[in-house]
Parts: structure tokens; sequence; C-alpha cells
């Protein structure tokens, strides 16, 4: 198999996997890139974007903490968290086609950075941290949840029967290497291409979760969300400076300007290092 062949296929280890590592857990090697040595700087793999979805999930999900509200500036909806928590729950290949389309999203995504600037920018940095805090949970999912829980084995399980029904009873779409797919291709004719589509036509079915009781799914999805939602809860009340709304607004928010104004504010040349973050220095 070439090159890029291997790049289109990913080798995933496990249905709702991300490329070449387990289910959604991705390793900061693989998607960290150098910006500077703040505290702020966490990246991750998943969807952007917000909207009427944001306002229809607020009822899905349990009650914000009143509590956590006091201590924060402003609500779940108001920063988009539903979204993003979805976003974050849909499998990778339901959502990308191939590891290609999959690094140019990431690659496009982890440059805001140096081609974004303002609340766009800021927006994007908040999106990365919840997203990392989301990634960071999983080991500690409880275990019907988690690895090998309840709605992998449910994922996988629609995944073969998507196989089935489309003519192809002895192809795995999950947990495969770069050599099961040359061996499909060899065996039964189907090619890289036809993997591919294949792959992306039934994760995105399988994402519906279509072999459990819908009670049962929905039980399951809840308690999911839940759990990632209070851990982004206890992420913003230790970093209470990293809320960035989803609407700009006068006076929203804007901490990573703010920290990369206080690191050239230390440079040697600080005109030179704000011309680089893409900030202004405010005058002394």
């Amino acid at each position: 198999m070439s090159d890029a062949a291997k790049e289109a296929t990913g080798r995933a280890t496990q249905g709702r996997g991300r490329p070449t590592l387990s289910r959604r857990a991705l390793t900061a090697a693989g998607i960290a890139i150098a910006v500077s040595a703040s505290a702020w700087l966490l990246f991750a793999l998943t969807q952007s974007g917000a909207g009427s979805a944001d306002q229809s999930q607020q009822s899905a999900l349990a009650a914000v903490d009143p509590a956590v509200l006091q201590e924060r500036r402003y609500t779940d909806g108001e920063l988009g968290l539903y979204r993003i928590i979805e976003g974050h729950l849909e499998p990778v290949w339901a959502q990308f086609r191939s590891l290609n389309e999959w690094n140019e999203y990431r690659a496009e995504r982890n440059s805001y950075w140096r081609e974004k600037t303002g609340h766009e920018r800021e927006r994007m940095h908040f999106e990365r941290n919840v997203e990392s805090v989301l990634l960071s949970e999983y080991d500690q999912l409880p275990a019907d949840l988690g690895r090998g829980g309840v709605l992998d084995r449910a994922f996988e399980k629609a995944m073969d029967r998507c196989a089935q029904s489309e003519g192809w009873p002895s192809v795995q779409l999950y947990g495969v290497s770069n050599a099961d797919v040359e061996q499909y291709e060899a065996a039964f004719g189907l090619s890289l291409e036809g993997f591919l589509d294949l792959r992306h036509e039934c994760a995105k079915q399988a994402a519906a979760y279509p072999t459990l009781d819908p009670a049962v799914r929905d039980e399951l999805l809840g308690r999911l969300k839940e759990h990632y939602r209070v851990a982004v809860h206890e992420y913003l009340r230790e970093f209470p400076d990293a809320e960035v709304p989803l609407v700009e607004h006068e006076d929203s928010p804007r901490p990573l300007e703010d920290r990369f104004i206080s690191i050239c504010r230390k440079e040697p040349e600080p005109a030179v290092c704000a011309a680089e973050y893409r900030v202004e220095l405010p005058a002394e």
C-alpha cells in the first residue's frame, strides 16, 4: 500500500476511535503545536461552531448547578458547551471519510492562533481548551461508558451489521491495519476507495447506536454528556478567566490576547513580538 493510501486509511484501532489511537483518546504529541509556554494552550480534535443546537441541547442535559453559575460569568448555553460536547461524542469516521480529511481539518483548526484575530481566535482557543478537558476525561469514565463499554460494543455491532447489509460480511471496518485493507482488496475486491466510503457511511449510521434500545441509548448518552459537563465545570472553576462566550459583546474577554500581550511586554523587542502574535500593545 502506498504512503498516500496509508494516510487515507488511518488505522483506527477501535470502532469509535481517533486515527491510530483508541476511541476518543488522543496523545498530546499528536495534537500539540508549539505556540508559547502559556498554561492556557491546550489543543485537540473536535467540531467547532455553534448555533441553535446550543439552545436545543439545554433541555436535554441536566440543569446547571446554581452554585457553579454563581462563580462564573457565563452560563453553559452562552459558552456553547452543549454543542462542543455533542461534537466530541460524534465518532471520527462519521465526521471524516479518511485520515487525510481529518489531518486537513486538524491543521486548519490548530492554525487559528496565527491566522485568526479578535473574538474568533479567542473563541477557537476556548473550544480547544474545553475539548482537551473532554479528551483527558475519557479514562475517568464509568466502565459502561468508556473503552470497551456498552456504547463501544453497540457501535461496533452496528458497524458489522452495516457492512453485512452492504454486501461485505467478511469486512471489519474498525480495529484494522493497512495490511488488513490490502487483504480486503485481494480477497474480496473491495478497493481502498470502496473501504473508505463504506466505513464513512456505516459510521454515520452506527453513530445513532441502532442496536440499542432507544431508552437505554438515551440514558447512556445522557450520563456521558453529564460526566463531561461536570468535568468542564471543574475546569472553569479552576480557570475562571478562560471563559469566552459564543456571541461577542463589548466587554467580551480576550484571555489569549491578554496572555500574548503579557509575553510580548517582556521581550527585548515587544513590537516584533506583537506583530508575530497579531496583537496591539497598549500605550505605556
